[in-house]
Parts: C-alpha cells; structure tokens; sequence
C-alpha cells in the first residue's frame, strides 16, 4: 500500500524530490485515553502505546519514531519517568507558589496606594469641613472690613445732621 502511495505522489507532483515517501497510518484507537487505560491496565507494554497515543494527538511517523528512540534511551539509562513527572510538578507548584506570591505583594502595594490616597481625601474633606463651619477672615478681606466700618461710621454721622 505505501509503495502504490509512494509511487502515485510521484506520479501527481513532478517536483517531489526522489526521497519523498508516503505511508499510510491508521488510528484503530479512538482517543488517548483508551491507550492509558490499556497501558495502565498493563494489557500493552509502553512499546505499542507510545505510538498509539502519539498518532492519535497527530504525531508524524518521524516524531513518534523519535519519541519512541528517546524512551528507550531513557529506560536503558535508568531514567525513571514517574520521577521526572514528579520532579516537574514540583517545579510547576513551586512556579505557581512565586507567582502567587508576587501577586499577593502587588495586591498589598496596591492597597497601600489607596489608603494612602483615602487619607489624603479624609484631610482634605475634614480641612473644607472646618472651613466651612468658622469661617476665618483673610488678609486682604480684614483691610476691607476695617474701611467699610469707618465709612459706616461716617455715613451714620451725616444722618445724625439731619
């Protein structure tokens, strides 16, 4: 079947470079979870899983040939996957944590920011309360007052004339 492939792809695209070969994949599982399930369940080995779950999220051939190479390097060097998994959840957590953290201090500067900013406005509202309530005379309204009296008291000796 990938030879009838190979040769119609050249067949079709004269530019296929001579290398170029087509193979055929099917996907007789549904999903991945089907895979872990016989995984887990011990009914196939990591051998036919890997490629299984790896074609059905669309992984090319050379992909899952690659993945494939690498778990066996990592089981012939001792590698122990369930401790890298573990060992990269920790570091997932321990992310999660700092940034959590972080957020938590930029919370309390933001808080900081407006308490400082409602004590502001507190002062100014008890200052404009104050105000309002008593009055004070300003510099150049006391030098105002002061001739409107005498000007008064001038007024109020020309109506004694009369």
């Amino acid at each position: 079947m990938n030879k009838v492939l190979t040769a119609t792809y050249h067949a079709v695209y004269s530019d296929a470079k001579e290398g170029d070969e087509l193979t055929l994949l099917t996907a007789p599982l549904a999903s991945t979870a089907e895979v872990q399930s016989l995984y887990e369940g011990g009914i196939i080995d990591i051998e036919s899983a890997l490629p299984a779950a790896l074609h059905s999220l669309g992984a090319t051939a050379v992909e899952v040939a690659g993945a494939v190479k690498r778990r066996k390097q990592n089981d012939a060097n001792g590698v122990d996957s369930k401790l890298l998994e573990a060992q990269n959840q920790t570091k997932v957590g321990d992310a999660d944590v700092a940034l959590k953290g972080a957020q938590t201090q930029k919370t309390l500067a933001e808080v900081s920011v407006v308490q400082q900013s409602a004590s502001k406005v507190k002062a100014e509202t008890a200052k404009i309360k104050h105000d309002a309530a008593a009055p004070h005379p300003t510099p150049g309204a006391a030098a105002g007052s002061s001739g409107a009296g005498s000007s008064g008291a001038g007024s109020s000796g020309a109506g004694g004339k009369k």
